[in-house]
Order: C-alpha cells, then structure tokens, then sequence
C-alpha cells in the first residue's frame, strides 16, 4: 500500500497544483486567496466572497481541507475540467476546498453554471465523488464510506459536492455563504 499511496498522492496533488506549482509557496500570489474574484467581480457582482468561504471550510476543518483552488484563479481554470467536467468559460463561479497532503478524500466543491442548468451541473459533481471513489479505491479503501455518503445538493442555483466526517457542519457554512 506504501507505494500506491505515494503515486496517488503525488498525482493528486500535481493536478490541483498545476504540475509543480505549490500551495504553500511564499509568493502570495499563488495563493488562491490572492486572486480570489479579479476577474469574477466584474463578470458577476453577486458572487460570494470565495476567500470568506473558502477560509471559512478551512477553519472548521484545518486538519483536512489544507488546499483551495477558486474561480478567476489560474489554477482553478487549469483544472477546472478534469474536477468538473466543463471549461471554465461554461461556469459563473466555483471553488474547490480539498486535502492537498493525500490520505484524505475530503474536499468541499461548489459550481454555477453560466446557462443555469443545476441538473448538468450536480451531474458533475456527482462524477466528481465517483472519480473521488475512483481514486481512493485499493489506495486507502476507508475513506470510501465518506465518499460515498458525501453530500451532492443545490442552493440558490449554485450545486455543492461535500464528502467530510463534518459534512453538516460544512453544509451550514456553505448554506449561509451562497445566498
């Protein structure tokens, strides 16, 4: 198992950092909280503050969600097809909080579709936790009960995707951001 944990890892966290870009890199620039909304704001002035909730999932799970990809971030359109299956230009906003060390299937993903259609988005997110399910299978098999009891839902024309052990928690804060 040692060696599958390692290749899963290194692969998940090559995906989500852009091939060698790392998160905890001192150039804040990088950060996603850097470059939150630039060009989000001016596209759409009703979008939530992805700093504010990305910190905030953050905080109610520091041990787990550790990483954090957002919507006008260029790692976010980067990869924004391979987690959710659409390029960049078909949503309005999204965010990605996750598990950036491996070990760890937890993430929280929020998505709105430019054109509206919730059921093609939560389609996405649902082929989202069955990739997660995908990953995690014969590479650290406990996480697949998280996975597959994660939360896929709507609120407010934004579709969410949670799998954590905080799940209601989370749910809250998620909730009350996307208003």
């Amino acid at each position: 198992m040692g060696k599958r944990y390692i290749i899963a890892a290194l692969s998940a966290m090559l995906m989500l950092s852009g091939c060698g870009a790392s998160e905890s890199s001192s150039d804040s620039s990088a950060a996603p909280a850097g470059v939150t909304q630039n060009s989000a704001e001016s596209e759409n002035e009703n979008l939530p503050s992805f700093e504010e909730l990305s910190k905030a999932l953050s905080n109610a799970d520091s041990d787990k969600l550790t990483g954090s990809a957002v919507y006008g971030d260029p790692q976010f359109e980067k990869n924004c097809e391979k987690l959710f299956f659409c390029p960049k230009s078909e949503l309005s906003g999204g965010l990605i909080v996750y598990n950036q060390n491996g070990g760890f299937a937890d993430e929280v993903s929020a998505i709105k579709r430019r054109d509206g259609d919730t059921e093609k988005a939560l389609k996405a997110l649902r082929g989202r936790q069955a990739m997660r399910h995908s990953d995690f299978d014969g590479y650290v098999p406990e996480e697949l009960p998280k996975i597959d009891s994660g939360k896929v839902f709507e609120t407010n024309g934004w579709c969410v995707l949670i799998i954590s052990d905080s799940s209601d928690e989370l749910e809250k804060i998620v909730r009350d951001s996307l208003k």
